[in-house]
């Protein structure tokens, strides 16, 4: 209902009487801007769920865990693959996940190690984007349905002068006012859809890079320890 509130404040309406306006309670004017507005409803909604879900799981993974790291490191540098292994596994942190997947190709060669790495790498990287698309969708579809449904209540209205064969400004400038409140919250929910996608993907950004660095730095271990052929071997 918020929606309705900034639209109304930002756009008073044309040709009607304020007092009346101000009368008119939300639910009469969701009445009035027809069923197009319950999937762009829908669409806020989810575009809403997405960010803030998103966002909440961005910020715990945008927590550099140097201890960890570190304790991580000695692992490999002991040759204790297993602990390693298992102790990635139980910090749910991307970056410790691809180290894990190497891990676990200790004993076949370097190449395959990496190969196993950048496969899990791209897994992690599309877990970090899962459900970008949805709000991509919501930022191109809400307009498009605010103004189907603007086009509609034109239509309508004309339809409706041809059927009287009366041309009255007042009804045409009402018509008007409710069906763009169609266009006005399908422009808000795409900014507000089209603003989360762009926050996201610059929070994602920052993550991936986060997880390169400590990628790399677990890639060096098993490298080291690889040559001096300290590994035990990861027994799954």
């Amino acid at each position: 209902m918020w929606l309705f509130s900034m639209l109304l404040q930002a756009a008073p309406a044309v040709g009607t009487d304020p007092v009346a306006a101000h009368g008119e309670s939300y639910f009469s004017l969701m009445a009035k801007g027809g069923v197009i507005l319950i999937p762009i409803f829908l669409l806020a909604g989810l575009a809403i769920f997405l960010i803030a879900d998103k966002w909440h799981f961005l910020r715990k993974l945008d927590k550099s865990d140097n201890r960890a790291l570190a304790y991580l490191l000695r692992l490999i540098y002991e040759g204790d693959t297993d602990k390693a292994v298992k102790f990635a596994g139980e910090r749910n942190n991307p970056a410790f996940n691809v180290i894990a997947a190497g891990l676990k190709d200790d004993n076949g060669s370097m190449q395959d190690v990496e190969e196993s790495m950048q496969v899990e790498s791209r897994m992690q990287i599309a877990r970090l984007e899962k459900g970008l698309n949805y709000l991509a969708i919501t930022a191109s579809v809400a307009p498009m349905l605010g103004f189907l449904g603007t086009i509609f209540g034109v239509i309508r209205i004309f339809y409706d002068i041809s059927l009287s064969g009366q041309l009255d400004i007042s009804t045409i400038s009402n018509g008007l006012y409710e069906k763009m409140i169609c266009s006005g919250t399908g422009l808000l929910v795409g900014i507000i859809a089209y603003s989360g996608y762009s926050l996201l993907n610059g929070r994602i950004d920052k993550v991936v890079l986060q997880m390169d660095v400590t990628v790399n730095e677990g890639l060096k271990a098993i490298r080291s320890v690889s040559r001096s052929g300290v590994f035990n071997g990861y027994s799954s």
